[in-house]
């Protein structure tokens, strides 16, 4: 009897522990979503929506603003500074997708993972063409008291690139899984 009940308990730990690091993609409905991004019991505003770009395919958007203790709204900077808002990429007069983010959800918060189709060197240049892809991760930080500096970033925390290759990020996303990339 006293087995059984130490092979229950440890089958417990086991599994708490693997959900304790279990990871999601996040689905954002179009429009305003609230989630708690950086795990400080407190929604933050993230907004999901299409960008008319004047070419055949709108680009998919997502905004954040965190909301700080106090209550006031800070807009989250994409990560290596290149703007506030995030987009995917599909060629003008075509369906691939070269370029795209995706929202997974963490034990105490959310992080997000960029994609994007490698091109230069040996896989060449032409983005319409199948070829590996690069998924970077990005956790939330936040800089505290210092002035001039937005007082939440994106970090980097990893990478990780595909040996095989790809006609569509979408396809490549399919293969992904979180832990393809450690933080």
């Amino acid at each position: 009897m006293k087995i059984k009940q130490g092979i229950m308990l440890a089958l417990l730990m086991i599994s708490t522990h693997a959900l304790a690091n279990e990871t999601s993609k996040v689905i954002l409905k179009e429009g305003s979503n609230l989630l708690d991004i950086n795990g400080d019991g407190v929604d933050d505003l993230v907004v999901y929506s299409r960008f008319e770009n004047n070419t055949s395919h709108p680009n998919n958007t997502m905004t954040i603003f965190m909301i700080d203790p106090q209550g006031k709204y800070h807009i989250l900077p994409v990560a290596n500074d290149i703007g506030f808002t995030w987009s995917d990429f599909i060629l003008s007069a075509s369906t691939i997708k070269i370029a795209d983010y995706a929202l997974y959800k963490k034990p105490g918060g959310y992080f997000i993972v960029s994609a994007r189709k490698l091109t230069g060197g040996e896989h060449g240049e032409d983005v319409s063409d199948d070829l590996p892809v690069k998924f970077t991760r990005y956790d939330i930080n936040s800089y505290q008291d210092a002035p001039g500096v937005p007082p939440y970033f994106w970090e980097y925390r990893g990478a990780y690139m595909t040996t095989e290759k790809y006609h569509d990020i979408d396809d490549a996303f399919v293969h992904f899984t979180s832990d393809m990339i450690k933080p």
